[in-house]
Formats: structure tokens, C-alpha cells, sequence
């Protein structure tokens, strides 16, 4: 019989499965992280994974459904703190914050097309359309709360930003990671306020 978990031991385990779960895509991808390994770093019994997850794709997935479902909710209560008088430094900060949060988690591996598959696969093909149609919608609705009335504008200011995002891909080869980043970032901005 499978041992019963309180709330607070789910939500625990459920925390310790995206942590290991987003080291495990960082350091090996998805094709070489096995479940064993998850349970492994995350000290439950393997059974205990199948209780939460059919398997370690499904797991993936939850990690990117739930970021991109968190990023919005993050973004606006950041700029609520948002200092008009730094209005540059203070959205480089709140970018980057949800850009570095995206790669140290390890979801940054789902920005190359062959991991995104192998995760989706096991999945219809709408419900991938769903989650690619609200990733882009949500960086739209991002850059739409600068009051940027022209289209072609915040067309080009989410190309840029998604442009900064896969080059997280490579982000490893790069000796000041965190400051190029920000760099980069600070780039964008200053277009966006200019």
C-alpha cells in the first residue's frame, strides 16, 4: 500500500523534484536525466515518484508549465517595487531576475527544439501549442505594460528579449555569465525607454 503524504510533505517533495529535476536538465538534458537519478538526488523512494509523475517528462513539463504560468505574477509584483528614478537599472533587475530564474532552474535546455521534443512527445500536440502560445503571449504582455503603442515596436522588443533567452544555451561558455546577461538586458531596456 502506498504510504500517504500530508500537504506539506507533497508540496516538499513536489519542491525537491523541480529543484533536482531543473539540476539534472542543466547538467545532463533531458535523454540522460533518468528517474533514478531524480529520486536519487531528491532522497525519495522511487515509488513515491510515480505517485506525483507518470514519468520524467511529465515532471519536466509541470517545471515549464508552472514557471510560465509563475513569470507574469512574478513580473507585475516586481514592478510594483519598480523605482521610477532608476527606471533602467530597476528593469534590467526585474528581467534578468525571471531570465536567470529560467536558466537556473534548467529550463533553458527546452529552448533547443531536440529537448523540447523529447519532453513533448509524450504529450498531444495541442497541449505543446498551448504552452509555446502562452510562453510568447506572456513576454507580449510584458513588454504591452510600457505603453508601447506600436506593434511593429513590441514585436521587435520580445524578438530581442527571446534572443537574450537562447543565448542561454551557451550561457556555460561564457566567463561572466551574470554580467553579460545584464549587459544585454540593459540594452534592451534602454531601447525600450528611449
Amino acid at each position: 500500500m502506498p504510504k500517504k503524504y500530508s500537504e506539506i510533505e507533497k508540496e516538499n517533495i513536489r519542491k525537491a523534484l523541480f529543484r533536482e529535476g531543473g539540476e539534472c536538465l542543466r547538467l545532463y538534458g533531458v535523454r540522460r536525466t533518468t528517474v533514478d537519478e531524480l529520486v536519487r538526488r531528491a532522497g525519495i523512494p522511487k515509488g513515491t515518484f510515480y505517485l506525483f509523475y507518470e514519468h520524467k517528462e511529465a515532471l519536466f513539463l509541470d517545471m515549464l508549465e508552472t514557471f510560465s504560468e509563475g513569470m507574469e505574477a512574478l513580473y507585475l509584483a516586481r514592478l510594483q517595487e519598480l523605482d521610477e528614478n532608476h527606471i533602467v537599472t530597476s528593469l534590467t533587475d526585474i528581467l534578468f531576475s525571471i531570465i536567470w530564474s529560467f536558466y537556473s532552474q534548467g529550463l533553458h535546455r527546452f529552448l533547443d527544439g531536440a529537448e523540447l521534443e523529447l519532453v513533448l512527445r509524450r504529450f498531444d500536440e495541442a497541449r505543446a501549442e498551448a504552452l509555446a502560445a502562452r510562453f510568447h503571449e506572456t513576454i507580449r504582455t510584458l513588454f504591452s505594460y510600457f505603453s508601447i503603442e506600436d506593434e511593429d515596436d513590441i514585436g521587435s522588443f520580445c524578438l530581442g528579449y527571446e534572443a537574450i533567452m537562447y543565448i542561454l544555451l551557451h550561457l556555460d561558455r561564457i566567463e561572466e555569465k551574470e554580467r553579460t546577461l545584464r549587459f544585454l538586458i540593459r540594452g534592451l531596456v534602454l531601447q525600450m525607454v528611449e
